[in-house]
């Protein structure tokens, strides 16, 4: 068996063994995605790239640890842009697919976004004329 057909075979009995024993889908786990590089830090905490083993699409995988100095402050935060964030729908927001959480962080995962952010794209520029600051500012209204 092909390490990639294992890890399907693993993650399909466990999702069967859920359903057998309390009719419905298991509580979402690091087991169902591949964590890789970091795309970068944000303001409480680490943005990885992840992959769902099941379904192959990338995603970014945003992580925040549970021990951290101001957890209960920073865990509201997340909190507060998940509340905001997942009801939704839009073509030029990021969509939130889940949240969950392990023993040490509290994960959000959302679509991936590989153009990077906007401040970075400013940044790379250092200046926008005109044009392209109308079109950016026009897409965030």
């Amino acid at each position: 068996m092909s390490p990639r057909s294992h890890e399907i075979d693993v993650i399909t009995n466990l999702i069967k063994d859920c359903f057998k024993k309390y009719s419905k889908l298991p509580k979402t786990s690091t087991e169902f995605y591949k964590v890789g590089k970091i795309l970068g830090r944000g303001a409480f905490g680490k943005v990885h790239l992840g992959l769902h083993r099941l379904t192959r699409k990338l995603v970014a995988i945003k992580s925040l640890m549970k021990k951290h100095k101001d957890q209960d402050n920073e865990k509201r935060k997340m909190e507060h842009e998940i509340g905001i964030l997942k009801p939704l729908r839009h073509p030029s927001l990021v969509k939130i697919l889940e949240t969950f959480e392990d023993n040490d962080n509290l994960l959000m995962v959302t679509e991936l976004c590989p153009g990077g952010d906007l401040l970075n794209h400013v940044r790379k520029r250092r200046k926008l004329n005109e044009g392209q600051a109308k079109y950016i500012f026009k897409q965030i209204l």
